[in-house]
């Protein structure tokens, strides 16, 4: 494996993350003032258990994603999909943004027309726990942020945790 992948990525990606606990809210202003507005990669992690996700497919807004479909398609990965854990919680999605922030708002309360999970839209998601957690592009000294880097990021941490099942792609 290339060294600086070795030496200067996989260590960040392991390092400690940002995580902010997300409970029910309507307005991004309610959303605790982390996450950052800056660049980055995040992930979202949940105690919920599978077959509850698995329950949510039809959307109000069609660009808001089918859980069922992604939970479906994501586990025929088998063991390269990353397990259930209800006792510490799980990562169930990956992305990267240029603000973290709006990202996260869009994740959990959704944005018109935007492919987002907008968890919030089902009430029986309220009751878990959820995090949004994320590293900041400026962690990566020496890189500047792009689309490209912060892709490259999130496929390379994908690949050293495993396939989330709430992502597709």
């Amino acid at each position: 494996m290339n060294q600086i992948i070795l030496e200067i990525l996989l260590p960040k990606l392991e390092s400690k993350w940002v995580s902010v606990q997300i409970r029910p809210f309507r307005e991004i202003c309610e959303l605790p003032s982390q996450p950052t507005r800056k660049a980055g990669i995040y992930q979202i992690k949940t105690n919920t258990p599978i077959n509850v996700l698995s329950k949510f497919s039809i959307r109000k807004d069609k660009a808001h994603y089918n859980f069922e479909k992604k939970i479906k398609d994501s586990l025929a990965l088998k063991e390269l999909t990353i397990q259930e854990d209800i006792k510490d919680g799980y990562v169930v999605y990956t992305g990267h943004q240029k603000h973290l922030r709006q990202r996260c708002k869009e994740h959990f309360i959704g944005s018109k027309g935007t492919g987002c999970l907008n968890i919030f839209e089902f009430k029986e998601l309220h009751q878990y726990n959820w995090w949004f957690e994320y590293l900041e592009v400026v962690n990566f000294s020496g890189f500047t942020d792009s689309k490209l880097l912060r892709t490259y990021l999130e496929q390379l941490h994908r690949a050293n945790i495993g396939w989330p099942i709430l992502c597709s792609q």
